[in-house]
Order: structure tokens, then C-alpha cells, then sequence
């Protein structure tokens, strides 16, 4: 690796793409935080820790029903107005939380509720924002501007439970969900003033079922996207999934902390994801899918160490350390699709990235939180850092084509 500087810095800072940023920090933040508010809001004000993964599992459950429509959607719609609907719709299901919380009415199966709201919001934005990146940032700039995106969004994941957690810990849950209405209301206005450059008219018009399966054919045919999105699928059911549900139980469980301390080991893995992204910035990495899963294996191993730590402080240390494989793990996944897919087929294909990494993520939750209520929490963690570990290995051993990409 050996570094060099960006050759059109300025053509990433348009006022376009700028607008998307501050669209896709918005939507972190409440991601993080809505996911560590909901976690807290039935572990502990409603006293049913046994529902967490069900609550969780509602809140991803609409990714991995209706990203790739939203996906499909997206490739033949406006994109703008489909990114503001999500918006409004997210401000008005935090508002109706935060006053349902506040007035004492919420229970678990509007908990539940509320999530699937959230998650119907996430899986028509998700796939639009990847979408719109190489629409609005020139070809040779795609790169930086994926790092820049990457950089919003681990602000985000820093910022989010950190604020869920004070929110909580001054006023309680409704004002942490109080807070992330407000959020969204900032991020509608970013993407009420975003103007997106037109799309050549498609002539041929096909059903959604039937370019949703275009899409499919095309990533499972593709001799280094197939196994890259096996990857993804590994990291959102083996790290991601049973990271959100279990690290908070840990923390307040097994090492007898606060909500804003059990935020903070987001927090800690955050500032590790925006210290090996901005490093990325300045890399010329010459063999991606080769650190993609390097990375990954890292990754894994973490979450392995997460279920045998002794101390809050270690796992601290170790959630920053994780966070520096997933800087790597993010940024490059995200490159590497988008630089194999065609600008046509983008909306569909990123759709199936937030199928894998985020739509399984609750299969993995509602998997560990089962798990954790038969072995504990952290040998849970331990549990699912070793599958996932595993499958790595195995997919650097046999996948030349992902492993040999520049």
C-alpha cells in the first residue's frame, strides 16, 4: 500500500452531494440510537427482556421483506420523492413513540409496532442513498466520496447510542425518540432542497418482480460479487445482528453499567471506523477484495474476544479495535460492489447489499438473543464471532476471484 493524494478533492463537495451527507449522518444517528432506544426502552422500562430480539427483529424485519422492491423501485422512480417519504415518515413514528413513552401508554406490542414503522422507512431510504452517490460524484472521484459517506455514517453510529444514552439518563426514553423525531425533521429538509442530474427514459419497461430477478441473476453470476455478498451476509447475522441486541446486556448485565456507559462502547467502536476510514482516504489499495476479507477476519475474531472479556474496560479497548476492521470492511464492500455494477442496475443491486448486511442482521439478533437466554450473553457473542470467523477463513481459501480484485 502506499499513499497518494486525491487528484479532484472539490469535485466530491458539491452542494448535491453535500446535502446527501448530511441525509445519510441524520439517518445514522437515529439508526444507532432508535436501535439502543428500543433495547433499553423493553429491557428496562417495560421490564421484558425477553421480547428484546422479537423488538429488534421487527425493526430489520422490513429490510429483508422489501428492500429489493424498494431497490426496484428506485431504479424506475423518482428517487428524491421516495427518500423524502421515508423521512416523513420516520419524524412522524418518533413523534408518536416519544408521546406514547411520555404518557406512560407504551407497551410491548406497540413497541413492536413502532419498529416495523421504522424498519418499512429504512428499507425504501437504504438502497436510494447508495444509488445516489456515483449519480451525483464524478467517476474518478467515487472512491473518496464512498469514504466520505462511509465517515457520516460511523459519526452517526459514534454519536447515536452516545445521545440515546444521555437522553435516556436525563428525561428517559421518550425524550431520546423525542430527539430523533427532531433528527429527522433536520434530514427532510436536506433532502427537500437535494436536486438529483436526470437519468436517460428507459424504453423497456419490466415488472419489479422481474427486474428484482434480473438484479439476483445478476450478483449470483458474477464470479466475485457472489461471494463478496456471502460475506455481507456473514457480517450482518454472525457481527452486526448480535452485536446490537447483546453488547447493551453485557454492559448493564454482566458489568453493571448505565445507559450512556453502554452506549459509549458504540462510541468506541465508532471512533475506530472514522480513524480507518480517514486512513483509507489517503491509501492506494491495491488489492481490495484480498483487505475486504482480511479485514473480516479481524472482525470476527473481535467478536469472538467480546464473549471471553474480563472487564468493562477491556471490552472498551476492544470495541475500538473492532471498529478499526470495519472501517476497512465497510469502505471496501461498498467500493468494490459499486465499481462491478453498472449505473442501470445500481438501485437493484444495492439493494441486495442492504438485504444481506442489514435485512439478516435481525435474524441474527432474535438468534442471539435465544441463544444468550440458554448460555449467557457473552459466550453468545463468543458463539457467533467463532460461525462467522469460520466462514471467512473458508471464503478466503476458495474465493480467488473476490480475493485477486485491485
Amino acid at each position: 500500500m502506499t499513499t497518494s493524494t486525491p487528484t479532484r478533492p472539490a469535485s466530491v463537495f458539491g452542494i448535491g452531494f453535500g446535502l446527501l451527507l448530511v441525509n445519510i449522518f441524520s439517518y445514522h444517528l437515529v439508526a444507532a440510537a432508535d436501535r439502543f432506544t428500543f433495547s433499553w426502552l423493553v429491557d428496562v422500562d417495560l421490564a421484558a427482556e425477553q421480547w428484546t430480539g422479537l423488538v429488534i427483529f421487527a425493526l430489520g424485519v422490513p429490510i429483508f421483506a422489501l428492500v429489493l422492491i424498494a431497490g426496484a423501485i428506485a431504479d424506475r422512480a423518482d428517487r428524491r420523492r421516495q427518500l423524502l417519504a421515508t423521512q416523513l415518515g420516520g419524524l412522524l413514528t418518533c413523534a408518536a413513540l416519544a408521546l406514547l413513552t411520555w404518557a406512560d401508554a407504551m407497551s410491548v406490542p406497540l413497541a413492536v409496532g413502532g419498529a416495523l414503522c421504522f424498519g418499512v422507512c429504512f428499507a425504501f431510504a437504504q438502497p436510494v442513498r447508495s444509488a445516489l452517490v456515483p449519480a451525483l460524484v464524478p467517476g474518478e472521484s467515487l472512491t473518496r466520496a464512498i469514504v466520505m459517506t462511509t465517515i457520516a455514517t460511523h459519526i452517526g453510529l459514534v454519536a447515536g447510542p452516545t445521545l440515546a444514552g444521555w437522553m435516556i439518563d436525563l428525561r428517559g426514553v421518550w425524550l431520546a425518540f423525542a430527539v430523533q423525531a427532531g433528527l429527522f425533521a433536520v434530514s427532510s429538509v436536506a433532502v427537500f432542497r437535494l436536486r438529483i442530474p436526470p437519468r436517460p427514459r428507459r424504453v423497456e419497461r419490466r415488472s419489479l418482480r422481474s427486474e428484482i430477478t434480473e438484479a439476483g441473476r445478476y450478483v449470483m453470476g458474477h464470479r466475485a460479487l457472489r461471494p463478496l455478498f456471502g460475506l455481507m451476509t456473514v457480517g450482518g447475522t454472525t457481527m452486526m445482528g448480535p452485536g446490537f441486541v447483546l453488547l447493551p446486556r453485557v454492559a448493564r448485565d454482566d458489568f453493571g453499567r448505565s445507559a450512556d456507559e453502554a452506549g459509549l462502547l458504540f462510541t468506541a467502536m465508532g471512533i475506530g471506523l472514522i480513524i480507518s476510514s480517514a486512513t483509507i482516504m489517503r491509501l492506494r489499495i491495491r488489492r481490495r477484495g484480498l483487505v475486504f476479507m482480511v479485514a473480516m477476519i479481524t472482525g470476527t475474531a473481535n467478536s469472538v474476544v467480546q464473549g471471553i472479556v474480563p472487564s468493562y474496560r477491556v471490552l472498551l479497548a476492544v470495541m475500538f479495535l473492532w471498529g478499526l476492521s470495519g472501517g476497512f470492511y465497510a469502505n471496501l464492500n461498498q467500493a468494490l460492489i459499486q465499481g462491478l455494477t453498472p449505473t442501470e442496475r445500481m438501485g437493484r443491486v444495492m439493494s441486495f447489499a442492504a438485504l444481506v448486511s442489514a435485512g439478516l442482521a435481525p435474524l441474527g439478533s432474535l438468534a442471539a438473543a435465544a441463544l444468550a437466554g440458554v448460555i449467557g450473553n457473552r459466550p453468545a457473542l463468543a458463539v457467533f464471532g467463532a460461525i462467522g470467523l469460520t466462514s471467512v477463513v473458508a471464503t478466503l481459501i476458495t474465493a480467488r476471484e473476490l480475493r485477486d480484485l485491485p
